[in-house]
This record gives C-alpha cells, sequence and structure tokens, in this order.
C-alpha cells in the first residue's frame, strides 16, 4: 500500500457548486496533510452594478445566489439606506426581519437535512465507516421520546437522500420557509419587496395569522431538528469523528434582526445600533472576544488577491471612513473586482476566483495584524453567547424557551427549553450541531418579531415605509448574516450611480485561498491536519474531505458566478473621475440632515479521483 496518496475532487456536489479540493494525506498516520480549494468561475455582479441606479443593486446583488437571496438583499437594502439616508419606519423593519429569518428557517433544514446530514446516513456510513454502522444500530438514542428514532442507527437510516424519513422531512420544512419567506416578500427565491427605506409590502392581522400558523410548524419541527442531531452528533464524538475538520476559534459575525425602535441606517451611529441586533456582532480571535463594534469590523475588513485571478487594487481612494477611521487599499470602498484569468491549478500562483478576505485588527487589540476568520452559525453562536449582550447569551452558551403548541405530525406539543453551549472543539460536527441551533433560534426570534408586528398594527403604526430625498452622492455598507455567516454589501455612489460595489461573501471568507503570508483560508486549513476516518486498504475516497467542506454549507454561486471576457463586462472602472473628499462631504452633510418625509444520488459522495500514489 503507498504511503501517501493526492485526491482532485472537483466537483464538489450537494453543495452549491463551481468547487474543487486538491488534498494530500499521508495513510500511516492517518491524516491529511495538505490542501488547496478553489473557486473555479468568476463572479461578476460587482461589474454588473456599476453606473446603474443604486436600488437596482437591492434585486440584482441577490442574484448571487438562488439558495440564500433575502441575506444579500438585505445587506444591499441596508447598504442602500445608508447611502440614500433613508432609515425605515419601526413596521418595515420588523417585516424586513421577519423575511430573513424566514430563509433561516428555509436554509437551516436544508443545510442540516439535505446537504450536510446525507454524509453521516447510513447510506454513506456503510462504505466509509461500516464499524461506527454497526455500533449505531445497537446505540440507544436518548433523545428517541423527542424525534421518535429508536437508536442512532434509525437515525442514520433516516437521512438516506430521497428515502429517509428524517430527510422528507427536512424538505417540507424547507418548503414552509420558502412559503413564509414569499408571504412577505412576494416569491423566493429573489424577492421582491425590499425597498431603500422601508419595504414594498404592507401587513394586515391575517397576514400575520397566516405567517403565524406556518412559523408554528418550523417551531414544531425544529424541537425534533436539534434532538435529533443532538443525538447523532453526540455518538458520532465519542466515536472517532471528532478530529475531523478542527480549527482554532477565530470567528466573524456581523449579527443580524435589528432592532425595529434602534436602527436608523447611520454609519455615526452603526456601533449603536447594530449592539441592539438581537444576534450580537463580534470577533473572537483564539478564543477570545476582541470587539462587538461593527463601525471597527468595518474598517478591518481587507479583501487582498495573492493567489486569486484578479489584479491588486494599486491605491486607496478613501483614506478615510465617513467617521474619520482609517481605511487601507484593501478596504471594500477601495477594491474595485478586475479578473485576470491564469493558469489552472498553479499552486504556487494564482489558483482560484475566490479572494482573499481577512480581517485586520487595527486598533491593535491582539497584534495589530491580519487575521484569517471563519464564518458561519458556529461563529454567530459563540458570539452571542461570550457577547452577553442579548437576552439569551449567558456568557457559555445561548439558552431559549420555544413556545407550546400542537401541530398536526409532530410529536412535542409542550414549550422546550434549548441550550446551546460553547462546544469543546471547532470542528465538521459542530458546526453541523451549530446549524441546527441556529434553525432553531431564528425560529423563536421569529416568534418574538411577530407579537411585536401584531403590537404595532394593533396601535396603528402601520407604516411600512418613510419617504427620503436620494442624494447625487453617497456612501454605505450592509453587513448582517446569512446562514453560512457574514454577509456584506459595500456601495460608493457617485452622480446617483453606483461608481463601485463590492461584496463579501461567508463562503468567501472560508474558501479564501492562501493569503501574502502563505496562510490557508478555513477550508484549507480545515482539511489539513484532519484524521481520515475511511477504511485505509487502497484508495481512499475523500469522505473526511466532503464533510468538513459540507459542514461549512459552501455557496460558491454567492463567491463566483459567470465568466465573460467581452470587454462591456470585465472593463475597469474609471476612479480618477469621482474624489473621496468630494462623496464624504456630501454623504456627512446628508447624515447631518437625516432623511426626508418629503420624498444527490443516496450512495454518492459528490467527487472524482485523480490519485497519485
Amino acid at each position: 500500500m503507498a504511503k501517501s496518496t493526492e485526491l482532485n475532487i472537483e466537483p464538489m456536489t450537494r453543495i452549491e457548486g463551481h468547487m474543487g479540493v486538491h488534498a494530500k494525506a499521508d495513510l500511516e498516520s492517518k491524516k491529511y496533510t495538505n490542501a488547496y480549494v478553489y473557486a473555479t468561475m468568476f463572479r461578476g455582479l460587482e461589474d454588473i452594478l456599476v453606473g446603474r441606479e443604486p436600488a437596482d443593486a437591492i434585486w440584482l446583488g441577490q442574484r448571487s445566489c438562488g439558495v440564500c437571496p433575502t441575506p444579500h438583499a438585505m445587506a444591499s437594502v441596508e447598504a442602500v439606506d445608508m447611502a440614500y439616508g433613508a432609515p425605515p419606519p419601526p413596521l418595515g423593519i420588523g417585516l424586513r426581519n421577519l423575511a430573513i429569518m424566514s430563509e433561516e428557517v428555509y436554509d437551516g433544514a436544508l443545510g442540516c437535512g439535505i446537504l450536510e446530514g446525507p454524509d453521516y446516513s447510513e447510506a454513506i456510513c456503510a462504505k466509509a465507516n461500516p464499524e461506527i454502522l454497526e455500533k449505531a444500530k445497537n446505540t440507544p438514542a436518548p433523545r428517541a421520546a423527542a424525534h421518535g428514532y429508536a437508536t442512532i442507527g434509525d437515525i442514520m437510516k433516516a437521512l438516506n437522500p430521497i428515502s429517509g424519513s428524517f430527510w422528507l422531512r427536512c424538505l417540507g420544512a424547507s418548503k414552509t420557509g420558502i412559503n413564509m419567506a414569499s408571504l412577505l416578500c412576494a416569491k423566493h427565491p429573489h424577492q421582491n419587496n425590499f425597498i431603500p427605506g422601508g419595504i414594498a409590502r404592507t401587513v394586515d392581522i391575517p397576514d400575520l395569522e397566516a405567517l403565524y400558523v406556518m412559523l408554528g410548524k418550523e417551531v414544531a419541527f425544529t424541537k425534533e431538528l436539534v434532538s435529533v442531531f443532538d443525538d447523532l452528533i453526540d455518538f458520532l464524538s465519542a466515536n472517532g469523528l471528532d478530529k475531523v475538520g478542527e480549527l482554532p476559534f477565530n470567528f466573524l459575525s456581523y449579527g443580524v434582526y435589528e432592532d425595529p425602535t434602534a436602527y436608523n441606517a447611520k454609519y455615526a451611529d452603526m456601533s449603536k445600533w447594530a449592539e441592539k441586533r438581537w444576534v450580537t456582532p463580534g470577533v473572537v480571535i483564539d478564543g477570545k472576544l476582541i470587539t462587538n463594534d461593527l463601525v471597527e469590523i468595518n474598517v478591518g475588513v481587507q479583501e487582498t488577491v495573492t493567489h486569486s485571478y484578479y489584479n491588486e487594487t494599486v491605491k486607496a481612494e478613501f483614506a478615510k471612513d465617513p467617521a474619520g477611521n482609517p481605511l487601507t487599499k484593501d478596504h471594500p470602498w477601495n477594491s474595485s473586482t478586475k479578473p485576470v484569468a491564469g493558469k489552472e491549478k498553479d499552486w504556487e500562483g494564482k489558483y482560484t476566483w475566490a479572494k482573499t478576505p481577512r480581517w485586520l485588527d487595527w486598533k491593535n487589540r491582539v497584534d495589530g495584524k491580519t487575521h484569517v476568520l471563519m464564518a458561519n452559525p458556529l461563529a454567530r453562536l459563540w458570539i452571542n453567547a461570550v457577547s452577553k449582550k442579548t437576552p439569551e447569551a449567558t456568557g457559555t452558551s445561548v439558552k431559549f424557551t420555544l413556545p407550546a403548541g400542537a401541530v398536526a405530525g409532530s410529536r412535542i406539543s409542550d414549550a422546550v427549553t434549548m441550550e446551546w453551549k460553547l462546544p469543546k472543539l471547532n470542528n465538521s460536527l459542530e458546526r453541523v450541531r451549530a446549524r441546527a441551533y441556529y434553525h432553531a433560534l431564528s425560529a423563536y426570534l421569529a416568534h418574538r418579531m411577530i407579537l411585536i408586528a401584531l403590537e404595532l398594527i394593533k396601535k396603528g403604526d402601520t407604516n411600512v415605509w418613510n419617504e427620503y430625498k436620494r442624494p447625487q452622492n453617497g456612501i454605505g455598507v450592509g453587513m448582517v448574516e446569512g446562514m453560512r455567516g457574514a454577509v456584506a454589501h459595500w456601495v460608493v455612489m457617485k452622480d446617483g450611480k453606483i461608481h463601485r460595489y463590492q461584496i463579501i461573501t461567508p463562503t468567501t471568507w472560508n474558501v479564501s485561498p492562501r493569503d501574502a503570508e502563505g496562510r490557508p483560508g478555513p477550508y484549507e486549513a480545515a482539511i489539513i491536519g484532519s484524521d481520515v476516518t475511511e477504511p485505509v486498504t487502497g484508495e481512499i475516497e475523500g469522505i473526511d474531505v466532503v464533510r468538513t467542506i459540507r459542514s461549512f454549507d459552501p455557496c460558491l454561486g454567492c463567491t463566483v458566478q459567470v465568466f465573460s471576457p467581452q470587454e462591456s463586462l470585465l472593463a475597469e472602472c474609471d476612479l480618477d473621475h469621482l474624489h473621496a473628499d468630494e462623496v464624504l462631504s456630501n454623504w456627512e452633510s446628508k447624515q447631518e440632515i437625516g432623511h426626508s418625509h418629503e420624498h444527490g444520488h443516496s450512495h454518492e459522495h459528490g467527487h472524482s479521483h485523480d490519485h497519485t500514489h
């Protein structure tokens, strides 16, 4: 038997695709020793948006993806709110919240049950981990009363694609979440109703009652979802899969779900209103909370292209943000997307269409350097827990009680208290568990948001949009959370048109290649050093690689989209005709005035092989 092997897994299936992995494994130590992860297509939206009305970005920007469009719509509309000086009224904010909450419950069920759960199903484990499967069949499920599966083996069978009973339940829950989002936003994917200053959707009590009924199904379902994955992950962690995809505790979250009474779209106030979000923003480095200040987080965002198929930004157009904080040339307000195709799989050179986000500790709270951060539900829950700024955060956990409610076909009608506790490891299994708990937390917060919206309507506070006067020049940023993690849109407006637009998605943070210092991004780092848990009798299949990648629930459509050599698409922006001082001066003046009221197959691992022994 060869002592080492190389795998090329491309395309990676059961994710939103366009990604490949090149990995090396030492078969004696049963460890992966190196990995390169690459995105295989170019995303052109940032170029397509230049020269358009900024509000167009709300509808076009969410075309980044059909799986997670609403977080893009939310990030984009908040960026345009800021650029226009157009804060929404409380009910408009609340309805936006409910739209993205609806997506989170759809996306959580999809991720856990359809995209990630099958990696631990009977169909997969029969080949990849037969000894674990046999033990699972004889291991009672501790939470069987909650979910109805007597053994861990029964849970694994229920996660078989297409035929598994819980796989099908997750599919149904995803459909309910989509229906909730469609009720609020006319359709899903790519909703129509987010507009600067609010939402283009009036509601009455019957609308919210209909939403409440659908949410009740998600609340009942999530009580079973969490119990299923708690049982499964506890068992797998204790039986040899706990060292797969392990990473240090370096996290990023922008927070999400605005306080309807706090959000005013002003950059000058962003630190205050973002801290009141129902899920708290923050940065964690080496397990230590560094900041909750969204302005500080924004200034620290950098994006470089050392190993990416793009030209570097030469100089900073904006030396400072609107609050006077220093910006580098690699901050998104200074960046443009200038693609330059290169040689394929040149690991020492450029090898991916994904850029390389890093976070700069510009206030020197740790070391004044850039850091590799992970963005996903585990990062989000961890930051929320340790920040202790929400009622659910205890410092070591996120604890909340789902309401009682009888739903046909569900097993639990009583209220259920759930508590996600800080895990000892940041590994593939815990990333899946966190996604299940975040589904539950979103359902819980949506229940609270519906009750607030009902009270607003009962009081006659039914306005969903504030009229505004659009300026000619402006600058804005929208920083929120999708199910997959931190997503942000940055816009610079000149003469009423988009001069520059940048999008950094959670998958861009995670799939990023090596940076100038040679540090791998989270996907690559999670593979390097990971255990090989499958039988080593010849060629290995790479199941631990795909489990690791899928635990992040990649959405490459957000990161890459379409490559066209047409000059009209790839033409570089003229960065000389707009002066930063002019934009900031106009923007600061507008901020002082405020807004105006005048205007898969069941046995498929999803890979192909090109092995070298």
